[in-house]
C-alpha cells in the first residue's frame, strides 16, 4: 500500500513537471533572451567574418537566378521555343542572301489590304452616321 501511493505521488510529479515545462516552453518571453542572444552571435558573426560585398553581391546574384528559373518555368508552362534571333542586317561583308520558300503574291496581297480599307472605311462611315 505504502508503495503505491509512492508511486501515485511520483506519478503526479512528473505530470506537474512535464506540464510546468510545457506551461514555460511554450511562453513568448521564455524565448526571448535565447533569441536575442542568437541575433546579437549572428550581427558579431556578419561582421568578423563575412565580407560586406558579398552581402552586396548575393543577392544581385539571387535576383539572376530567380529570373531564370521563372523565364524557364514560363516556357515550359506554355510550350515556348526558343526562337532564333534574326538579325537587322547581314554581318559585315557578307552578301545577301536569297530566302528559300518564300514567295509572294502581289495581287492576293493587294486585294487583301484593299478589302480591310475597304471594312475599315465601312466602319468609319457606320460610325459617324
Amino acid at each position: 500500500m505504502l508503495l503505491l501511493r509512492r508511486l501515485q505521488k511520483l506519478k503526479e510529479t512528473i505530470v506537474e513537471l512535464t506540464v510546468l515545462s510545457k506551461a514555460v516552453l511554450e511562453t513568448f518571453w521564455f524565448w526571448v533572451p535565447p533569441l536575442f542572444a542568437a541575433y546579437i552571435f549572428l550581427q558579431l558573426w556578419l561582421v568578423f567574418f563575412v565580407h560586406p560585398l558579398t552581402l552586396a553581391i548575393l543577392p544581385s546574384i539571387l535576383a539572376v537566378y530567380a529570373l531564370i528559373q521563372e523565364d524557364k518555368r514560363v516556357r515550359a508552362m506554355y510550350g515556348l521555343e526558343s526562337a532564333k534571333k534574326k538579325s537587322a542586317a547581314d554581318p559585315f561583308g557578307a552578301a545577301p542572301k536569297e530566302l528559300k520558300g518564300f514567295e509572294w503574291d502581289v495581287e492576293k496581297a493587294l486585294q487583301n489590304y484593299e478589302t480591310t480599307l475597304e471594312g475599315k472605311s465601312e466602319k468609319k462611315k457606320g460610325k459617324k452616321s
